[in-house]
């Protein structure tokens, strides 16, 4: 399994965000179901008892609920591929968030995460050829300001290889309080 714990964006927010696509040409787009805010990659785990030490340590997450809001368009570059983003307003709680969560999956026999934590959505992907008309894409929408939204729980994901996309499967959702149980519902 091809693992990472991120924020589920809210369906409402999901749908405003794939209004922001446009045609561009060269761009793959990034299904609107896909969108979420990466806490961090866990990688391919195979090993059973490693799952259940990473359930067991993200059962541990306790945190009080807190607000995020995605502003700004950004442009990430890469060696061949860019990515068309948008920022995340940074707050002491998402950081908490995120440093706990990085901690306690140290302790799980996990090794540290090897990028820095930078949040943001992805939106889309093309390549570094089409720069130009990325740069007019973040130009576009750089003032960007989402409503927002209240964070109570974490989702560890799973990504499968679709036919010509990656499809993010939740597969746990982890409450602000662990003795929170979460419901149907909540999803």
């Amino acid at each position: 399994m091809r693992l990472f714990v991120a924020l589920h964006l809210p369906p409402a927010l999901r749908e405003a965000l794939s209004l922001l696509r446009g045609s561009m040409p060269g761009v793959e787009w990034v299904p609107a179901p896909n969108y979420h805010i990466s806490l961090r990659f866990i990688g391919e785990i195979t090993d059973r008892h490693v799952m259940q030490e990473i359930d067991l340590a993200l059962s541990r997450l306790s945190w009080k609920p807190f607000e995020a809001t995605l502003t700004g368009a950004l442009l990430k570059e890469g060696s061949t591929m860019d990515s068309l983003a948008l920022g995340v307003e940074r707050s002491s709680e998402l950081d908490t968030l995120q440093s706990q969560i990085e901690s306690l999956l140290r302790r799980a026999g996990l090794s540290p995460a090897k990028r820095r934590f930078q949040p943001h959505v992805t939106l889309g992907h093309l390549r570094t050829t089409e720069r130009p008309a990325a740069i007019r894409w973040v130009q576009s929408h750089n003032l960007f300001r989402g409503k927002p939204m209240q964070i109570e729980h974490v989702t560890l994901f799973e990504s499968l290889r679709g036919y010509e996309e990656q499809i993010y499967v939740p597969r746990a959702e982890y409450a602000w309080n662990p003795a929170l149980q979460l419901s149907v519902e909540d999803e």
